[in-house]
């Protein structure tokens, strides 16, 4: 392959070829191929003013004429037509602006008149930032941290609420615990604060939607190669085209085997995802969707802190959340050390997902949705990890190893079953020219089996082994014999849950005068858990009895009110309050026995006010402030103790997206937050006879959230700067910024905060090829990313270069 850092000249005569050859085709507004996706519309683009088009965020339409030939003869009917929208998700499109959505309110709705903080990522953001993972594309999402998710799935912090289960596909619950790919995605949505009447259960810090690609028509033959550091070799595809004036198909299909900066680590993901789409009336769309994913990797959890107490006795308590005498950080050991047995750590998920959606609007206006899915998660992991901070006195561990630290480890094969039908009725009635309403009237049933099968290692002795194991520090990777068939309680766990759910909800949107709107509306749940625990045990009152069955019954109201005012059409002030719950077992019902089955269900409330002005067409400028209160809430000290806490949240955030001029587009977000506990049942207690040390969790900061998080990602096209036909050469830089949080709800381990600097070259060789260059920390910044508790703690990547090529056929 020619080096073209070695090749100046063939690199200018190839821009020149590429420059002469686009010359022919620009218009007034040029066309940068960027990540492979040509944009029509490259800059700010007019857009007519009122409420906003539901284009599709899919592509857009076929345009009669379009043959280029500008004669203006007229072509084929569009299969989408204008002002259609399969499926629910962005509209208006330019970019990185996305002007609406569906998603926050189920109707087609400006982001100016939604009285909710919203991040939408588009297809154009995700690519030129190589964003390939959900992880990676929240990275650059203000108010979100990525937590590590002990080395085995998606696990994120919102507004101070952590969270494995606030996931959704197409506005449909995706609950199972995995690590997401964005392979057949064309954008991310993250809706800020309780979503419930949207939503159902949980979302309490906000929302994560995932839209996929649709069948539209286009037709489209593309193919994205990715390879770089760390031998990453990634191959994906995305093929559609129209069959007939009623049937279009699409396929993505993804095939990746990467390593990492991390020993021993390894990874390999296939997904393959056709769609279908039948127009067999004017106003009348079925899609038919079917995704087959895996994910199989080696699992890691990264490394452990280093304690610098010196009371051996507060060291060893501190593991169950007590008392310490000096903060603790993150073990100085090398980014790639790995702690356990790399032999036998390693994680498996197989999704199928199936979903029917039918979108009928009649000739009365009304607008029928009725969405079917079906998904069924394999999921099994087994790891062994850093199960202590390492210590530096002797006593410090069992025995006298100095320094040392301990090893642990457990599999656990946690399957799911998911079924959701919901529709939804929307109605536009026009009152008054100045008055207007939107009406949503809505259903939602589904039912969750889950399965939870847990068994401990036992090292060296397959009979009698501890579960636990000494290491000295200088040796934490070890290849020591251990199995795992320890499924004695509390360690081990074979749990059964049945969930059945339905809800109501209606909304209504009310438009009174151009200067003022008001979004009100409930939503009723009824929540019916079965929940049965396996276990031979012979203690009925806590959860290891065989046979125990345990059921939790929650039915709740979660209501949103919001207040829209528009002083100008470019400037919306709002304000709004919304509720939310969580039942007493949890994001992933594992948390569930006698003594918390009749606990209420937690409960998030959420008081928020900002701003969202448009200061061009497609550049737009938000803030937000909020406070945010959730209630009994548990939170993990351990992997067997709780406790039982409220926290309050408050915070503020401010965005800017879109483009600044026709060749420089932004996304800047900035978010500052203070998550705190307020109450615990446990407020004060002693720590170690005679010590005199005393420990409370109120006024603790509630784990990975950091007090201000920063983002900006900037692209500009320099192509008319050096001579060269628009949309030939781009640049973009980012950094990403993180304050300092804690790893646990002890505070007892302080993560520093870092600073991150990512940069990106684009180029259009062809009408058809187009390739990119993304480095990440250009620097080399050494950081931890991330941490699941005060010893799971993840080291952030040194410098990685990407280089993707994208070619159309």
């Amino acid at each position: 392959m020619m080096n073209f850092t070695r090749s100046p000249h063939f690199l200018m005569s190839l821009l020149a070829l590429s420059a002469a050859d686009s010359a022919t085709a620009q218009t007034s507004l040029p066309t940068l191929h960027v990540g492979g996706v040509q944009r029509a519309a490259r800059g700010p683009a007019p857009r007519a003013a009122g409420p906003v088009r539901a284009t599709p965020v899919v592509a857009a339409a076929p345009q009669p004429g379009g043959n280029g030939a500008g004669t203006g003869a007229p072509g084929p009917a569009p299969f989408i037509p204008a002002g259609s929208q399969v499926g629910r998700g962005p509209t208006d499109v330019h970019g990185y602006f996305a002007g609406g959505t569906s998603s926050a309110t189920k109707t087609n709705t400006k982001i100016l008149d939604i009285p909710q903080s919203i991040t939408i990522l588009t297809k154009q953001q995700l690519e030129d930032r190589n964003s390939l993972t959900l992880n990676q594309a929240l990275t650059y999402v203000p108010g979100v941290t990525v937590a590590q998710g002990e080395g085995q799935r998606d696990q994120i912090t919102i507004r101070g609420q952590p969270t494995t289960a606030d996931f959704y596909t197409d506005g449909v619950r995706d609950d199972a615990e995995y690590y997401r790919d964005l392979y057949n995605i064309q954008a991310v949505e993250v809706l800020k604060g309780p979503s419930a009447l949207i939503f159902g259960r949980g979302g309490g810090g906000g929302v994560v939607n995932r839209v996929t690609k649709k069948a539209d028509g286009v037709t489209r033959r593309d193919m994205q190669v990715s390879t770089g550091s760390f031998g990453r070799k990634r191959v994906s595809i995305d093929v559609g085209q129209e069959i007939n004036d009623q049937l279009a198909f699409r396929i993505n299909g993804l095939f990746e085997q990467s390593y990492s900066y991390r020993d021993f680590f390894n990874m390999r993901r296939f997904g393959i995802n056709p769609t279908f789409t039948w127009k067999p009336l004017e106003k009348t769309f079925v899609t038919l969707s079917y995704e087959h994913y895996q994910d199989h990797r080696m699992m890691d959890r990264g490394i452990p802190s280093l304690n610098a107490n010196l009371d051996p006795n507060v060291l060893r308590m501190q593991g169950l959340g007590f008392g310490y005498l000096y903060p603790g950080y993150p073990a100085p050991v090398g980014r790639s050390t790995f702690f356990g047995n790399p032999a036998v750590n390693y994680a498996k998920t197989d999704v199928d997902r199936a979903a029917l959606m039918i979108d009928h609007t009649t000739d009365f206006g009304v607008n029928i949705k009725n969405q079917t899915v079906f998904a069924n998660y394999e999921k099994f992991y087994q790891n062994t990890f850093a199960n202590s901070a390492i210590g530096l006195v002797p006593g410090s561990c069992v025995g006298t190893i100095v320094p040392c630290d301990q090893l642990s480890g457990y599999n656990n094969q946690t399957p799911r079953q998911n079924i959701f039908n919901q529709t939804d009725l929307t109605y536009t009635l026009v009152m008054t020219p100045e008055i207007k309403h939107v009406l949503l009237a809505g259903m939602e049933f589904g039912n969750q089996k889950s399965d939870t099968n847990r068994n401990n290692a036992r090292w060296l002795d397959p009979i009698n082994g501890s579960a636990n194991i000494n290491t000295f520090i200088g040796m934490p990777t070890v290849w020591l014999p251990v199995v795992f068939n320890n499924a004695n309680a509390p360690n081990g766990f074979r749990r059964h849950t049945d969930l059945d759910l339905a809800a109501g909800y209606v909304q209504d949107q009310i438009s009174i005068t151009k200067y003022v709107d008001l979004i009100a509306g409930v939503r009723f749940d009824s929540y019916n858990l079965k929940y049965t625990n396996n276990f031979a045990g012979t203690n009925p009152t806590v959860d290891n009895y065989r046979g125990q069955t345990i059921y939790s019954v929650a039915n709740k109201w979660s209501p949103r009110v919001g207040l829209v005012v528009k002083p100008f059409e470019q400037l919306s002030l709002y304000g709004s309050y919304s509720r939310s719950f969580l039942p007493p077992a949890g994001d992933q019902f594992n948390t569930l026995t006698v003594g918390t089955a009749t606990l209420q269900p937690q409960g998030f409330e959420n008081a928020e006010a900002g701003f969202k002005a448009e200061i061009t067409p497609t550049l737009l400028f938000t803030g937000a402030l909020y406070n945010l209160n959730r209630t009994n809430q548990s939170v993990t000290n351990n992997a067997f103790f709780n406790v039982l806490v409220n926290t309050r949240t408050v915070g503020g955030e401010l965005a800017l997206v879109g483009y600044v001029t026709k060749e420089w587009e932004v996304s800047l977000g900035y978010g500052n937050q203070h998550a705190y506990v307020v109450s615990s049942d446990r407020n004060v207690a002693l720590v170690g006879a005679g010590s005199g040390l005393y420990f409370t969790e109120v006024g603790k900061n509630v784990p990975s959230v950091p007090q201000n998080t920063f983002s900006f990602w900037n692209k500009y096209d320099v192509s008319s700067v050096i001579g060269l036909a628009p949309g030939v050469l781009g640049v973009g830089s980012g950094v990403i910024y993180n304050s300092k949080f804690y790893a646990a709800l002890d505070n007892a381990v302080v993560i520093p905060g870092y600073a991150r600097w990512d940069g990106a070259v684009y180029l259009k060789l062809t009408d058809n090829i187009s390739g990119q260059v993304n480095v990440e920390n250009i620097l080399g910044s050494f950081y931890y990313a991330s941490a699941h508790n005060n010893n799971n703690i993840m080291p952030g990547a040194p410098r990685s270069a990407y280089v993707t090529l994208n070619a159309k056929f």
